[in-house]
This record gives structure tokens, sequence and C-alpha cells, in this order.
């Protein structure tokens, strides 16, 4: 199938059209597959984007029966009992494939749609989700939705949202309300509708594994297996479970991210809502909307709630520019920054905490207030104990050290997020390079290795103290997937569209521009017009 892509402008500033070619995939089944022994080479770049793309390289994979042995297999002899007799299979070996399909992904392959890359995603899950426990009907999207999957780097890309509100009927709708903001629910939407137009995403995939293989890695999944000279991770985070209650996670104890997938709580009950971050005061907004006798305390840590630290200074701390400079700067002094900084990405926003506290106002007018709600700052729980068909929850107080104790018919805690490590990662990464505990990634968001690889892994969504809070949140989503394209490609095909600095931080005298990270990449695709 070819497809030809118009409006790149050469170097010359004459306008190009690419034609290339996608390569049917032809994957391998995990019964016929087998390793053959390999020489470790140097990971190259696939052609340039001019003209033609190059046809996709085969492999050639040759079974030879229970009497073979796999060399990057640490149980060779369990995987040889299921291989059939003499048997070639052709595999092609694709550029990149991604592992997950969430918000990160999706936008690395709606980017890679208009390069030459031969591309791949696989994800577990039969559809896309992101978050579908927390999609309360009030919920509000806490970036620009202009910080969608592409805009910030090709804004002339089909994949953007305001082309999806054009072609929605919306756009005209969406300028003429009072803010620029969006509900989570639309952005949901809108992901869904690029995952519909991509026809790279693979679901109901499971990747079961990934080891090095001659020039690449070899991807086994549930049900087949694919080879790649490159892996982008984007698996996503998993809940945050206190330690005590890892054992009780049931109907009635169950974390934020299963809200709506659980019972709402009835009006007979005291919910405890553990958590004074964005997730939490959203559950709280939706109680408090449902049902007026619930009675409802909230515990949290934090000695108030702190609203999102949003103005538009603070935001330049989400550029390209500043996460270069951060990139480069000591470990410790990042994670001085990163925890400064946390609640530029970490807070209640200051249109939901208003709302609050008018509506706990209103019923404390009406007198529906008292002895129904309470909320406790500065507060840790310490234990949650069974106690006649309710749970006893252990409390210390930060201030004072001293311990109290609640009964509760249920508990959610809204208690963040954490990255995702799955087992095939952490075998991977016992050959990278570390510091204080943490894989030392490059600007381009790759491991480095301290051995020889057969080719890069690039991690989202797992660089807070490596990369900035950015890392975490949507805000540099397709700025980090337009540096992953250039890695990749082995040159800048992504333009830095960055703008000019508000905020001008002095590089030592024995910095160059370039490790200042103020030096902005050529490249050969532009925007039509621009100079």
């Amino acid at each position: 199938m070819s497809r030809e892509i118009t409006g790149w402008v050469g170097e010359d500033g004459r306008r190009r059209t690419l034609v290339f070619t996608r390569m049917r995939l032809l994957p391998v089944s995990t019964d016929v597959m087998q390793d053959a022994a390999f020489a470790d080479g140097p990971f190259t770049p696939p052609p340039a984007a001019t003209g033609q793309a190059a046809a996709a390289s085969q492999v050639t994979q040759t079974c030879f029966g229970n009497a073979a042995k796999d060399p990057d297999s640490t149980d060779a002899s369990a995987k040889d009992k299921n291989l059939h007799e003499l048997k070639e299979t052709p595999v092609e070996m694709l550029d990149v494939i991604g592992i997950g399909i969430g918000p990160f992904n999706l936008s690395l392959a709606a980017l890679i749609e208009p390069t030459p890359l031969r591309a791949l995603f696989l994800d577990k899950r039969d559809a896309l989700f992101w978050h579908p426990g927390l999609a309360l009907p009030n919920s509000r999207l806490q970036v620009s939705p202009l910080k969608d999957c592409v805009t910030l780097v090709d804004p002339t890309s089909p994949y953007s949202f305001l082309n999806y509100l054009a072609l929605h009927g919306r756009l005209y709708g969406f300028v003429n309300k009072r803010n620029a903001s969006t509900s989570r629910q639309e952005f949901i939407e809108y992901y869904r509708w690029v995952a519909g137009r991509l026809n790279t995403l693979r679901f109901s995939e499971d990747v079961t594994d990934v080891v090095p293989f001659r020039g690449g890695y070899r991807i086994s999944t549930n049900t087949t297996t694919y080879l790649a000279r490159a892996v982008v991770l984007g698996v996503g985070v998993e809940p945050k479970i206190p330690p005590c209650a890892r054992s009780l996670l049931c109907d009635t104890v169950y974390h934020a991210a299963d809200y709506l997938e659980r019972q709402l709580p009835n009006a007979a009950e005291h919910v405890l809502v553990v958590g004074g971050g964005q997730s939490g005061a959203e559950i709280i907004e939706d109680i408090l909307t449902r049902s007026v006798p619930t009675q409802i305390t909230w515990a949290t840590s934090r000695s108030n709630l702190f609203s999102m630290d949003d103005n538009s200074f603070v935001n330049e701390a989400y550029t390209p520019a500043y996460s270069r400079r951060f990139h480069a700067l000591p470990l410790q002094q990042r994670r001085d920054i990163v925890e400064g900084e946390m609640l530029t990405s970490d807070g209640i926003s200051v249109d939901l905490c208003n709302r609050l506290y008018e509506m706990l106002y209103e019923r404390s007018v009406d007198g529906t207030l008292a002895g129904r709600f309470r909320l406790l700052s500065s507060v840790v729980v310490k234990d949650i104990r069974s106690h006649e068909k309710r749970w006893r929850v252990d409390l210390d107080e930060n201030a004072t050290r001293r311990n109290s104790c609640i009964l509760v018919d249920r508990i959610v805690l809204a208690t963040g997020f954490q990255p995702r490590t799955p087992p095939f990662l952490e075998t991977l990464l016992e050959g990278a390079c570390m510091e204080d505990g943490l894989p030392v990634l490059g600007p381009d968001y790759a491991v480095r290795f301290g051995r020889h690889m057969p080719g890069p892994l690039y991690l989202q969504n797992q660089s807070r103290v490596q990369h900035g809070l950015q890392s975490a949140n949507l805000s540099l989503v397709a700025y980090r997937n337009s540096q992953i394209i250039n890695s990749l490609l082995g040159r800048p095909f992504y333009l830095n569209t960055s703008d000019r600095e508000m905020i001008q931080v002095c590089a030592p005298p024995d910095t160059s521009e370039r490790e200042a990270g103020v030096v902005a990449l050529r490249s050969t695709r532009q925007v039509s017009g621009s100079a």
C-alpha cells in the first residue's frame, strides 16, 4: 500500500511529495520461532525521508526441532519443546515497536506516521483506555488541550485536537466557551478518535518478553513474535497502594483508579477518602453531588489542600529548553527541583478548590454540613483493620504525633500512581548505567547501557528525576516523541519549535551553547509557508 505525503519542503525551499510503501507485517508464531546465533552489531538508523522509503528488511528464521538451542534464552530447553520440524518463516525487522498504547505512545504513533519508520504498537487491552475509573462528569483536563498528541511539534498534523473539533462540528463552540480547557471525557474521546485513524496499533497483544536479537529485539506476545531494531516502552502507571491496605483491597477498599468501576457510595455510608490531590478532590465533589447525607472524612498528609501552581511564568518549566537544562543538572539538584516544583504538576485545580469550598459553605448555611463532613490535614493512615463489617482506620497526626482512629464503611485511596515496571524491563535494565538506583537516560529518553545492546530502548513516563515533572504529564508529550523520532532516524526530522524563553538562565562560561540547550535543530519537516 503506497501513501503520498505532501507539504514537505526541502532545503531549497521547493515543495516535495513523499511516496513510501508500508510493508505487510508477517509475524511469526511463537511455537515456530527460534533465534539463530548472531554477532552484535551497531544500531543502523533507517534511510532518510527523501524519495521512496527503502523496502523492509527481512530476517529468515530457521527452526530445527527439539534439538535446537536458543542462545538468547535463559531457558532454551523449555522453549524448544514445542518447536516444529524444519521451517523457514520470513519476519519483517521493524524499525521500532512501542509497548503500551496510552497517551504517550499514541502520540508517538501519530507523529511517526508521516516518517519512513516502520512501526507497530502493542497493548494487552482490547481498546484504548485512559484512567476510565476517574472519568468523572465534572473532571477537567489540567493542561491546555493544545498539548495534545501532535500540535506543539506539528501544528499541521491531521491528528490535532483542533482538527478533531473541526471534524466533529465543535470548533466554533469550543472557541466561544468561557475558558480554553476541556473535560477529561472529551479528551478521552479525542484519543480514541486518533487511535481509530492509525493502522499501526495492535490491541489484545500482551507483551510477555523482550530480549536482544541480532540487530534488534525479539518481542514476544501472547499470540506471536515480532522483531524490531528499537523498543519504546510506554506501559503507563499503576496505582500506588499504602502498605497497610495492599492485602485488604476489595469492593469497599480500593484505589481511586477504580472509583467508577465500583458501586458508588450511598447515603448511609461513612466514606474515607485518602489523598489531597486532584483525584481525591474530584471524588469528594462527586460524592457531595450525588448524595447529600453521605458522611465524608477527607484525610491528607499535606498541611492544607494546595491548589496547582499554574501561572504563566511557572509553566515555563514545561518547555523544551527548560527540559534540556534540567536534564544536564547534577542528580541531587534535579531531585531538589522536582520536590520544589511538585505543585506545578500535583495540585488541585483552583476552580475545583473554589467549587468545593462553595459547596461546603452552602451546606453549612442550610445546616446539612454539621457532622457529615470532616477534613483532616497533616495525617497519615498507619493501619486498617476489619471491625464488625466496617473498617477501623488508625491515623497518625504529623504535627502533634498523636494517634487517633475512625470507623468507616468505605475507603477510597486517592494516593497517586507510580511507574509500572514489567519483568522484562527489569531484565533489560540489568546492563543499564545507573545513578542512585535510577537508569541513566539520554536527552532522547534512551537508556544508556554499560554494555553493548543491539538497539536503543526508550522509556516513556519513567524519568521524573532524569528529565523533570514534564515526563509524567501531558505537557511535553509531543516534544518528547519528536526527540525519540529524531533519534531513531539519526537526524532532525522534526524541528525544535521552542518559543523564545521568558526566563533566561546564564550558562557557565565553560558550557557551550549546545550543552546549555539553546540551539534549535534544523529540520526537513517545516510548516508550509514558514520561513
